[in-house]
């Protein structure tokens, strides 16, 4: 036991003295750390060149990281990437120091001043670069303060002048309606010249009409600089370093036409054409063709029926029961079978049970020189003769009541034709599951004798399509856009037809490969003969140049308008600014006003600028020197229902100013006198905009007021004064003291605009925000914003559009309106719709079958309705 005790009187005795070795050995490290890091050269010596190093050698030493940092960028502005290079330069060191500083707490030994200030000044470097930069930022404000007073007409606000000392490497200046983005813009040239000295040469001026490049050039007035659109800037770049600038199409869209027109001489080509509308054609929404026919002034039958593509035998339009009974119509016509619908029966059977019997379709042909008359008849059953399960519903009957009735009506018109002895045909909704039903129509016909005189292509062409007729054009357009899309996304036609097939689209793909592709790939063609390239290869060549060789260099790049940016341009931009440093950005833009997605702008290179192009000084100039109050409020709330847009709290450059929104219902008897009488109660010497979504909503005026036009601009003589027409498109960036918006109606051209795109366009459109009418709502806020005094919004009273229900009604809007499912776009199949039907019969929910199918509850019903009607 002695011994024990001696053992670790022993070892305790060893582990004190090596306790006391070791703290001994820590703090001659923490000296000689202490000295290392009083020796470590300073940021800014290390940063210099050696010789002028040599010269400062006695005269450069280390204090510590926050004396460092404040010698380094004494006078100037740290950015986000110099920080970065600050902090770098000293990791090394702190982990080395960090390390230590864990050894030595586990002995208890103090570590030196120097050490503890090295590792609590790199720790808190993030805090000293903010500090620094919030006094330089002060600072500069306060100096410059006369310059920021004197460099307009008018003083600088606040936020404006912030986002002018901005140095940061990128700054994104968010602007709003109104604010003066112009004045910014100018503001931050002359700072850059007058007060840091930068030569106007080494400062690039970008903004995307050659107008706008103009005006801010001129309004600058200075030697030297001057302002690019960018396609204007990449010709310069191509003829700079090829030695010839390349001649740009004029017309791409008659290059387009004659091609398209060309390409109809190839047989293939004109079947696809005639395939895609027959076949791949998307089908209006119910909602869509009620509001078409009312817009042509058709009856009111037509509101609850069908059009047929084509006529009957004597010219008439028909119109239908369900979208199968379409089908049939189409197929007789393009079988060159002469029909009329639902004519009364050649034999009286009306009785005090029946009306007179009227077949669906009555067939005319002729045989030995004798008119002969047959029918057919489309039931709504399936293969076992059982009706859908919503007849009964419809009816408020049994399902067994439904079968019942609607089999002895079958029954029924079966007899009539056995005992007249007529011939009746019949398909029935089973036959649309199992068969082509015009291979169907096309066996039983010629059975019966019926001659079949199967129209061409060329035929079936000229009829969808005749030559140039809205239709056509409309498609034409329709195959432009793509192409233009797909080039400034910088997307191949192989990358989108691959992207197709991997889906498993069959529509898209038969679009792309058939008709696409082929005008696409002579377009590159016929471009090339001619020694020409349009405006976007202009860009994409100087992409590439400029990432080769670099044959232009500035310090600042500033872009206007920034919310349009395609990923073309954005390209451009990143190779531009390359060098050493890169040049800085300063790019202004309104998310709010983001309204040309169809001309391949990205509004997420706008929202998410940090993720493109890396960490960014974000401003926002706020104050609205257009309007006032009440508009002000009303129309920030209406834009920023849409949780994608960039929050903003804006306000007038007066709390006294005023601007009224104002909604006005009409009469389409009284339309053009609502406009009249407002006009009237306008001041004369007040301007006034008349604005429409589509540039022929003064279709109404153009019959009642005289027109005219001046170049580029349209006006009409109302009351004996002449007011401009624009579309809401061109009004943007142009203000009015009065505006009037026309026709902001739930209708297919309506305000919003309820046209579906082509499903092909997806391929190759950015990825718009998923809040339903994102892009129109934008539209919708650049109208309402033009107005100095008074907005005045006309809509008609027996169908205002969701907008104006959104200030007049909101209890009827709700969240339900705007929800979009994931799956709202998902292709319905057959093997859907019959699963659907399957769980409705079953009498499952629509809760229940929308959960089970990963659709929304609408989608559900509106499914399940379309269904019936096809019936």
């Amino acid at each position: 036991m002695t011994l024990l005790l001696a053992l670790g009187a022993c070892i305790a005795a060893i582990a004190v003295v090596a306790i006391i070795a070791i703290r001994l050995l820590l703090k001659k490290k923490s000296k000689e750390l202490t000295l290392r890091i009083k020796s470590i050269t300073p940021f800014q010596a290390n940063q210099e060149s050696s010789e002028r190093t040599l010269r400062r050698e006695n005269d450069s030493f280390f204090q510590d990281i926050e004396s460092d940092l404040e010698q380094a960028f004494n006078g100037r502005y740290i950015t986000f990437r110099e920080g970065k290079q600050f902090m770098e330069y000293y990791i090394e060191s702190f982990n080395e120091v960090n390390d230590f500083l864990k050894r030595i707490e586990t002995f208890h030994v103090e570590p030196s001043e120097t050490i503890t200030k090295f590792v609590s000044d790199f720790e808190n470097l993030q805090w000293f670069i903010k500090n620094h930069n919030t006094r330089y930022t002060k600072e500069e404000l306060d100096v410059h303060k006369d310059f920021f007073d004197h460099c307009l007409k008018y003083p600088l606000d606040k936020q404006q002048r912030r986002s002018i000392v901005s140095e940061e490497d990128n700054c994104l200046v968010v602007s709003s309606a109104g604010s003066g983005k112009t004045s910014s813009i100018v503001g931050k040239v002359k700072y850059l010249i007058e007060i840091k000295g930068v030569d106007p040469e080494k400062i690039l001026l970008i903004s995307y009409t050659n107008k706008a490049a103009a005006e801010l050039t001129d309004r600058m007035g200075i030697e030297g600089l001057r302002g690019y659109t960018f396609h204007k800037l990449a010709l310069n770049i191509i003829g700079q370093v090829t030695g010839q600038k390349p001649s740009i199409c004029s017309n791409t869209d008659a290059l387009f036409l004659k091609i398209y027109q060309e390409l109809l001489g190839d047989d293939n080509f004109k079947k696809s054409v005639v395939e895609y509308f027959f076949d791949y054609q998307i089908q209006e929404q119910d909602w869509e063709r009620q509001k078409n026919e009312r817009r042509q002034q058709l009856s009111a039958q037509k509101d609850t029926r069908l059009k047929a593509q084509f006529p009957d035998m004597d010219g008439n339009t028909v119109y239908v029961r369900s979208e199968q009974e379409q089908k049939i119509c189409l197929a007789l016509s393009l079988l060159g079978v002469k029909f009329r619908y639902e004519e009364p029966y050649e034999h009286p059977l009306a009785d005090e049970m029946h009306s007179q019997y009227m077949p669906d379709f009555s067939i005319y042909y002729e045989r030995d020189g004798e008119t002969k008359r047959i029918y057919l008849e489309h039931f709504g059953v399936d293969e076992h003769s059982l009706v859908p399960m919503w007849f009964a519903k419809d009816r408020g009957i049994s399902y067994e009541e439904a079968n019942q009735q609607y089999n002895d009506g079958i029954t029924w018109k079966k007899a009539a034709h056995e005992k007249f002895g007529t011939e009746l045909l019949t398909t029935s909704s089973a036959d649309f599951h199992y068969y082509d039903i015009r291979d169907k129509l096309k066996v039983q016909l010629e059975k019966a004798g019926v001659p079949i005189k199967e129209k061409t292509d060329a035929e079936l062409y000229d009829i969808v399509m005749p030559p140039n007729s809205k239709q056509e054009k409309s498609f034409i357009r329709l195959v432009v856009t793509f192409a233009t899309l797909m080039k400034s996304s910088c997307k191949s036609i192989q990358e989108v037809i691959r992207q197709a097939i991997s889906t498993g689209d069959e529509r898209n793909e038969f679009i792309m490969k058939n008709i696409f592709q082929p005008v696409y790939e002579r377009y590159i063609e016929e471009l090339k003969n001619l020694s020409q390239i349009d405006f976007t290869d202009a860009i994409l060549q100087a992409t590439e140049i400029c990432r080769t060789s670099h044959p232009v260099e500035y310090d600042y790049i500033i872009v206007d308008e920034f919310q349009d940016i395609s990923v073309d341009r954005y390209n451009f931009l990143k190779v531009l600014r390359e060098s050493n440093p890169p040049a800085k950005l300063y790019c202004v833009g309104d998310d709010w006003q983001s309204i040309y997605r169809f001309s391949g702008s990205d509004m997420a290179l706008f929202n998410q600028f940090p993720d493109f192009f890396g960490h960014t000084d974000i401003n926002k100039i706020e104050t609205t020197y257009r309007f006032g109050e009440p508009l002000v409020s009303l129309s920030s709330q209406f834009i920023q229902r849409n949780g994608t847009q960039i929050k903003k709290d804006i306000h007038p450059f007066n709390s006294d100013a005023k601007t009224e929104l104002y909604f006005y219902e009409y009469e389409r008897a009284n339309y053009c006198n609502v406009i009249e009488q407002l006009v009237a109660s306008i001041p004369l010497e007040k301007s006034i905009f008349l604005l429409g979504r589509y540039s022929f909503d003064d279709y109404y005026l153009s019959y009642k007021y005289q027109p005219m036009k001046e170049g580029n601009r349209f006006y009409y003589f109302i009351g004996n004064r002449k007011i401009e027409f624009l579309t809401a498109h061109k009004s943007k960036g142009l203000e009015a003291d009065y505006v009037i918006i026309l026709q902001c109606n739930k209708d297919t051209y309506g305000f919003p605009s309820l046209i579906s795109d082509d499903p092909v366009l997806n391929y190759v459109l950015t990825q718009s925000d998923q809040y339903p009418y994102g892009e129109e709502r934008r539209l919708f806020y650049v109208s309402i914003t033009r107005a100095k005094i008074k907005t005045f919004v006309l809509y008609d009273k027996r169908f205002p559009s969701v907008f104006v229900d959104e200030f007049l009604h909101p209890e009827k809007i709700t969240q339900e309106s705007y929800a979009k499912h994931p799956n709202a776009n998902k292709k319905w199949t057959k093997s859907a719709d019959m699963f659907l039907l399957k769980l409705h019969s079953e009498g499952k929910s629509i809760k229940y079958i929308a959960a089970k199918m990963g659709r929304s509850q609408t989608a559900i019903v509106m499914r399940l309705g379309k269904l019936n009607s096809s019936i």
